[in-house]
């Protein structure tokens, strides 16, 4: 299977991927078609991916302008079910980034569900990006399979394209955070066939920290919603004291039932170096 890129400009590509939207993210509202266009005329990016002529995948993104300075929002990226796990959104990614590179943009922004640790781990630990920003309930209530019955929280990803960091990480050698000894600001307990969270701690200091997740949160949902709940509610707390303390989430470590963000209190421009 040769899965191919390119941009989508004309009205055609846009109503296909209009259809496709619509596929990928069932009982929720799709982009209409004069506001994509409208984008794509005026500084917004849409890449298309495809296998053969079918349209599998696609991403959509748009000018934005926040604190006095220019950056590239990047909204929406999805694939049909079948094309999902094969790394296609990283390479997706990357391209985006060559042609924001080539528009002079220095860096794109984009939302995720710190819970959804597959996002996590591409958006982080592959692409380089940082967070600094953690938005409760950032879209209100959503109805689609993956956000229903609970608040949208989200990471406000900054992917800064020109950095040394995000270089490193293209070139597949980026500077992994020494977390040896490093201490957990959220007990789990593991005992169960799901992780559930225990205490939570957010008095620490230290140059890192470690905050755990479920590294499948949709079973968590599916299984039990009122843990699901408990998890919204320690993680939300917890990002939201440390990262207004100034911590910065730069990494992920992957287990079998939890992820563990790794977050580090020194200045973005440092981390940003490599």
């Amino acid at each position: 299977m040769t899965i191919t890129f390119r941009k989508l400009t004309d009205k055609a590509e846009l109503q296909e991927l209009e259809a496709l939207e619509g596929t990928i993210w069932s009982g929720s509202s799709v982009i209409p078609l004069h506001m994509t266009l409208t984008v794509a005329k005026f500084g917004g990016l849409f890449l298309g991916a495809y296998d053969g002529d079918r349209m599998i995948g696609f991403l959509y993104s748009f000018p934005g302008y926040t604190d006095g300075e220019l950056h590239l929002c990047s909204h929406m990226l999805g694939f049909l079910p079948e094309y999902r796990k094969q790394g296609l959104g990283v390479r997706m990614k990357w391209m985006q980034r060559e042609e924001a590179l080539l528009a002079g943009y220095p860096k794109i922004t984009w939302t995720y569900d710190p819970l959804e640790t597959v996002n996590g781990y591409l958006n982080i630990a592959k692409l380089g990006g940082v967070v600094r920003r953690y938005l409760p309930d950032c879209y209100g209530e959503l109805n689609d399979d993956l956000n229903r019955g609970l608040p949208t929280d989200r990471f406000l990803v900054e992917w800064f394209i020109a950095s040394n960091r995000v270089e490193r990480h293209r070139a597949g050698q980026p500077r992994r955070p020494d977390t040896a000894g490093v201490p957990e600001v959220l007990s789990c307990d593991l005992s169960g066939e799901l992780p559930r969270p225990r205490d939570i701690r957010p008095d620490y200091v230290g140059e890192r920290l470690l905050l755990p997740v479920p590294a499948h949160f949709q079973a968590v949902k599916q299984a039990d919603m009122g843990a699901a709940a408990a998890w919204r509610e320690a993680t939300r707390t917890l990002f939201t004291r440390y990262l207004e303390q100034g911590y910065v989430v730069t990494d992920l470590l992957r287990d079998q039932s939890v992820v563990r963000y790794v977050l580090e209190k020194r200045p973005v421009e440092d981390i940003l170096r490599g």
